[in-house]
This record gives C-alpha cells, structure tokens and sequence, in this order.
C-alpha cells in the first residue's frame, strides 16, 4: 500500500515543477549599517571546490539587499508550520542549494513552508563579523510573523534553522532579548523570537544570550569529529538544560561538517528523519487541514 508520506512527496513533486516562490525584500530601505557598494551577487564556485556526495554546491556572495524567498507546500499538504533557513558559509557565502533551496524542497515535502533566507555575506564588521547575519535573522523572523496571513501561515508556529554560519541568525533571534538594530518599520513591533530553533552543525553561546526557561525549543545535530563544534553545542545544550528549555541533542560519531541533506551511507545523514519525528512530537507539525 502507498503510504500517506509517499503521496505527499509526490504531490510536492508535482506542484514545485511549476511553482516559483514568492520574494520579499527584507528590509524597506537599506539594511542597517550598510555602507559601501560590493558589487552584483555571484556564483563564485570554482573547479576545485569541495563536491558534497560527488555533486557541486552553489556558493553565493556579495549580498547586500537580503530577502525572503517563500516555497509553500501544495495545498492539500499544508500543515500551517514555517521554517526561516539559513545556509551555511562561513559568513563569506551563503551554500545556496546545499544548505538552501534543498532543505526548503524537503520542509514542503513534509507540509512545511520553507522560507529561505538570503542574509548578508560576506561579513561587514571584522570585529563582529556576525552582526549582519544576526540583525538579518531577527528582521527575518519578525517580518515573517507580521506578514504570516499573507501566506497562509500559524504566526505560532514559526521556526528558523541554519547550518554552520547559518546558525548565527537561529541563535541570536532565539537566545538574545535585544534587538540588534532599530526598528525601521511596523514589522519590527512584532516578537523576532522564534517558536523554534534548529541549529545543524551549528553552536555556542552567542554573545549577549540570556538563556531562560522562555526560549524557544531546540533541535540540534552535529557530529563527534567536527573539530571542536561538538563541545560548543554540548555545552549550549547543557545551558539550555538548565533553564529549562526543552532540547533534543543527537551527536554522532563521524560525518564531519556541510553534508546537508544530501544522504550518504553515514548515519548522521538521516538526520532529517530525526527532526521531522521532533516536529510532529511537538505538534508543531500536525495533520493538514
């Protein structure tokens, strides 16, 4: 028999063929603390670079107006939940399919609004090369939650997850109380907190946290032999356990870093598997209406 999760993925094949996303501008004007002209976005991927499970990666740089591009799930699949992602790169690119437009064809698969998040790289501040990330994260959440009867979104279930550098915006729009920019529009009277965070291959305190009982709850994935991130996420976890704050840690033995959603034989390539059981343990995934 075909199961229920088979004829979903089929129906999402057949409706991204034809479906483009919707954009929206991040910010109404200039993103805050901009200066300077970087020149146009590139693709600036060469030969030699990294294949991920033998295939090329999109590697995006010199964004500078940041934006919002919304893939929504076929209808009949809807199940009301958001996920805001983040690529991953170093703060120098952004791994636009890797980490991207790959991860939001799996969210739809599953009844999820994927929207991808086009945040600023590379990095401005040397001093504080995340700031942009973080100030594009917040806006990201805040603006999606006050737009989110435009696309048919519960504004109480809305999530943001990134990779690697990615993890920047989920930690400083879950873990921090102040919003790191001024407010530019209405939008920004809206909560930039989320309703959950996912972090993947992705951790540390950030600076300025205050991790109480009221952060969102946490999924984290990371593997035992990438470097020394296993001890920053091990660490936030036990910050977030002794708050209070529901988590869900898996760390596995080798994988390395950046592998996304692309499957190998490693097991910590099943991940998604994972989190999809935690969202419909939450309910924040439920049956489509």
């Amino acid at each position: 028999m075909t199961s229920i999760r088979a004829v979903l993925a089929l129906a999402f094949a057949i409706s991204a063929a034809a479906a483009e996303p919707v954009v929206w501008r991040l910010w109404p004007d200039k993103p805050p603390d901009e200066a300077g002209d970087l020149g146009p976005e590139y693709d600036r991927t060469g030969p030699e670079d990294r294949l991920v499970d033998g295939r090329r990666v999109t590697r995006i740089t010199n964004v500078s107006d940041p934006t919002l591009s919304i893939f929504q799930p076929p209808a009949e699949a809807d199940t009301g939940a958001a996920v805001i992602v983040a690529p991953g790169g170093g703060h120098t690119i952004l791994a636009w399919d890797l980490e991207g437009t790959e991860v939001v064809e799996w969210l739809n698969s599953i009844g999820v609004t994927g929207i991808l998040l086009k945040y600023r790289v590379p990095a401005r501040d040397p001093a504080r090369p995340w700031l942009a990330a973080a100030q594009d994260g917040q806006r990201a959440v805040s603006v999606v939650r006050a737009r989110a009867a435009e696309i048919g979104v519960d504004p109480s279930r809305i999530g943001i997850m990134g990779f690697s550098a990615g993890g920047t915006p989920v930690r400083y729009a879950s873990l921090v109380k102040e919003r790191l920019y001024g407010a530019v529009d209405p939008h920004d009277s809206v909560s930039f907190r989320p309703d959950f965070a996912v972090p993947i291959y992705s951790g540390g305190v950030p600076e300025g946290a205050q991790i109480t009982k009221d952060c969102p709850p946490f999924f984290m994935v990371i593997t035992h032999d990438d470097r020394d991130r296993s001890v920053a996420v091990a660490e936030l976890y036990i910050r977030l356990k002794r708050a209070g704050v529901p988590a869900e840690l898996h760390i596995y033995e080798s994988g390395g870093h950046g592998y996304g959603l692309r499957r190998t034989d490693l097991p910590v390539t099943t991940w998604p598997d994972r989190m999809e059981d935690w969202l419909r343990r939450l309910e924040i995934v439920r049956p489509a209406s």
